[in-house]
Order: C-alpha cells, then sequence, then structure tokens
C-alpha cells in the first residue's frame, strides 16, 4: 500500500496538470470506487484510469472495466478514459535490468556473466497469453544483460514454480544465482520468492545467491505511468459519452 501511494505520488509530481487519486480493486482502502468519487466531488468532467497492473490479465480486462462501468452508468454526466495495461514494456525491461545490475554491483566478488544464471520470478497467470507475454519479457531482458541462463518461473498459480526451477539451476552449478521478482510491488509472493531463495541457498553454500529488488518506483516506471497518462488522455477506451 505505502509503495503504490509512493509511486502515485511521484507520478503526480510529474504531471502537475492532472488532479490524481489511486485506489485500490481489493484487499485494501481506498477503493477505485472511491478515488473516482473524490475525483467526481472535486468536479472532474473527465476521469482518466491507468490500470496499475503489469498485464492484460482478468484484474485490467475485467475487474476494473467492470467498476468503471457501474460508476459511468451512476454518472453519465462524468467521461471515463480507460488505459492499457504495460505488458512488454520497454521502460519495465529496461528498470529490471537495472535492478539487476545494482544487485550484481552491491554483490561481494567478480563472477563471469557466463558463470551467472538468473531467474525472472513473475506471479503467474491461467490466461496463456499472459504467460506468452511474461516470456516475452524475460527474452528482452536475456538479450539485455547476456548472462549464461535466463529463465521464467511462476509463484501463482502456472507453471514452472518457482522453487523448482531455482533447485535446477543451483544444481548446474554456476557460481551466482539471481533472483528478479518482476512485480510492481511487494506482498505475500515476492516475500515467499525471498524465503525459497533463501531455503534453496542454504543448500548450496558454494554458490552465490543474490536477490534483487522488485520494479517499484524505479524512474523508467514512472516514466511508462507518464506515458499511459498521455497515451490514454489522447486515445484511451472511452467508457461511457
Amino acid at each position: 500500500m505505502h509503495e503504490f501511494a509512493a509511486l502515485v505520488r511521484d507520478v503526480a509530481v510529474r504531471v502537475p496538470q492532472y488532479r490524481m487519486e489511486s485506489g485500490f480493486l481489493e484487499y485494501a482502502a481506498p477503493t477505485i470506487q472511491d478515488g473516482l468519487e473524490k475525483l467526481r466531488r472535486a468536479g472532474c468532467a473527465r476521469i482518466l484510469v491507468i490500470p496499475g497492473t503489469l498485464f492484460s490479465a482478468g484484474h485490467a480486462q475485467q475487474d476494473i472495466p467492470s467498476i468503471l462501468r457501474n460508476f459511468a452508468a451512476d454518472f453519465p454526466e462524468v467521461q471515463i478514459s480507460y488505459g492499457r495495461a504495460f505488458d512488454v514494456d520497454t521502460n519495465f525491461v529496461r528498470a529490471a535490468c537495472g535492478r539487476v545490475r545494482d544487485a550484481i554491483d552491491a554483490a561481494p566478488g567478480v563472477i563471469a556473466p557466463e558463470e551467472t544464471a538468473l531467474l525472472v520470478a513473475a506471479r503467474g497467470a491461467s490466461d496463456a497469453d499472459v504467460l506468452a507475454t511474461m516470456e516475452a519479457v524475460t527474452r528482452l531482458i536475456q538479450d539485455d544483460i547476456k548472462l549464461a541462463s535466463v529463465q521464467t518461473a511462476y509463484a501463482g498459480i502456472a507453471l514452472p514454480r518457482v522453487p523448482d526451477v531455482l533447485e535446477q539451476i543451483a544444481a548446474c552449478s554456476y557460481k551466482r544465482v539471481i533472483l528478479l521478482p518482476y512485480f510492481l510491488f511487494t506482498g505475500m509472493l515476492v516475500k515467499r520468492i525471498y524465503e525459497q531463495v533463501d531455503s534453496i541457498a542454504a543448500r548450496y553454500p558454494a554458490t552465490q545467491f543474490v536477490k534483487t529488488s522488485y520494479l517499484s518506483n524505479h524512474p523508467l516506471v514512472i516514466d511508462s505511468f507518464i506515458a499511459r497518462i498521455d497515451e490514454t488522455d489522447r486515445a484511451g477506451t472511452v467508457m461511457n459519452g
């Protein structure tokens, strides 16, 4: 919650011409409805809605649009323009690579790229298109940082699972194994992934395990939110009006 609020503040500083509110889909307050209502009460006749989700999965394609349609039905005088999820976003990929490089720079010793493996850990989904998009992101990361092995695993409902792939990589005798959580913010899944790394690292003391930060409010992530606001302003999906 605090990290999301910090990202919203960072974005708001860059676009002072917009009044900005935020909201959560579930499990936290304020809700998306709360944010919409604050903007309506402030006199906003048009609201741009940017989904803070990495991929075009159920939340971005179904749950959030459902909330927006209900709000639009209640307040037809307010025009709602809905933006795209980020999917394969160049800035997000560059931010992820930056997290990896920062972690390598902070790690002890010098280990060659050909002796280093990277596991990109994602949430996972039941949607095959989302998994294909995540694999495309991983390929772009590999193209950029060029380590010996770059693989994807999932912390949620998809296969392969993070601990299984970590175990396989560790057994290959790489000198360094890096874990990159491809998440916007921390949460139970990221904490679980870090714990899984620690558990496996304890069984492979000859291998250096390095945990990177997640994307969070990396400057390039902020850049992409700014670009998505501009795109939505120009060509967003109009939910009413």
